[in-house]
């Protein structure tokens, strides 16, 4: 087929034209993109060269190929590729002086109705390799399902990564007035998870928060084999480095899935001195857990760490409800969670199972005008 021009709410999308390349270089060129893109890089060479080529070509099989403009502009770009009878894929990319201004969303609102439309399609599938929030919030926002991850699912220049999947049917599309439930959350949370995790400063003396690192596995070790922290949590029993690695792999991956926040309480030599973090749950709503190393016990640091961090998940990650769990006996864990303005709700029977067998649960809540200053 002829490459066929969209227009899409105040842009267009066109067919890829000698005069694009040079800003296609610059889009190829910017960190975010290399990050999450999967093809070679850099950008050079008859790749380059035959771009304009290759991508009529695709026109020709019925893969649609387009350069996204605004105002003239290279802004982006999109593509619908046949996976198999029924099904396409869709793949786009924002030029990075053109983030947030809706481009993916209205560049796909514009192709997914083509490949419906026009081109038969009963089915179209995206993926994005995780971490990729930006790309995950423009699907969701347009109407697409996010059905998993697939482990694995994609090779990056050598390297395997886990993707997220999803896909959307005819009738699923939602317009520009039609949001996801909870759309502002989800928008505020891939933010954050888009950034870099900044470090957090408590107001109490010589304590701070950062982000874990490899040179906190020894100390993680040695806190998580503490007698107090293997009595009430279910951690491995003769808990050792190999453990705080696989913690330590964990959490990163838990980081670019945008379902936990973790920091490190880190003393004024950067010593590891516990950790604090937020499990997130149903948009608006988390779990808050903790943890003090042997050797940082007694300070109130604990408490100066879960305000810090509960502030964080109400102003940041537009959390409404924070939750507290513990084993009846944890009365130290307790205390924080009552110091820092958690409200008992009352215990759940035999819900949690670990070292001494199944065990009842304290729950605790915590809302935003609750937390204490």
């Amino acid at each position: 087929m002829e490459p066929v021009t969209l227009d899409a709410d105040g842009l267009r999308l066109v067919a890829w034209e000698q005069r694009h390349l040079p800003d296609l270089a610059r889009i190829y060129a910017d960190p975010l993109i290399e990050r999450f893109l999967v093809m070679p890089l850099p950008w050079t060479g008859s790749a380059r060269d035959r771009y304009v080529e290759v991508q009529r070509r695709h026109w020709g099989g019925e893969n649609p190929r387009w350069a996204v403009e605004e105002d003239g502009v290279l802004v982006g770009s999109m593509a619908l590729t046949k996976s198999f009878p029924g099904e396409m894929t869709i793949t786009y990319v924002t030029a990075p002086w053109a983030r947030g201004r809706g481009v993916a969303q209205r560049g796909i609102r514009a192709a997914v109705a083509f490949g419906f439309d026009r081109l038969g399609a009963r089915r179209i599938a995206w993926d994005a390799i995780v971490g990729n929030h930006a790309s995950r919030l423009a699907a969701l926002r347009t109407g697409f399902t996010v059905e998993g991850v697939s482990r694995g699912g994609v090779n990056q220049r050598g390297t395997t990564r886990d993707c997220w999947i999803g896909g959307m049917l005819p009738g699923d599309l939602r317009g520009p007035d039609d949001p996801p439930p909870h759309y502002e959350t989800l928008k505020r949370q891939a933010a954050f998870f888009t950034a870099p995790q900044p470090e957090l400063e408590t107001g109490a003396a010589g304590l701070r928060l950062r982000p874990v690192r490899e040179a906190d596995l020894d100390g993680i070790a040695a806190a998580c084999a503490d007698p107090d922290v293997q009595r009430f949590t279910p951690m491995p029993r003769d808990y050792g480095r190999a453990d705080a690695e696989r913690f330590l792999s964990d959490k990163r991956r838990a980081w670019d899935l945008g379902d936990r926040v973790l920091y490190v309480l880190a003393d004024e030599d950067d010593r590891y001195c516990g950790s604090v973090e937020l499990m997130l749950r149903e948009p608006g709503e988390s779990e808050v857990g903790y943890l003090t190393a042997p050797w940082a016990r007694g300070r109130g640091w604990m408490t100066a760490a879960v305000k810090r961090l509960c502030r964080l998940g109400f102003d940041a990650l537009a959390l409404e409800r924070i939750e507290w769990r513990a084993d009846p006996e944890n009365e130290a864990s307790l205390r924080v969670a009552q110091k820092a303005g958690f409200t008992v709700e009352g215990v759940r029977r035999r819900v949690r199972s670990g070292p001494l067998g199944r065990r009842d649960s304290v729950i605790a809540s915590l809302f935003p005008e609750e937390l204490a200053r």
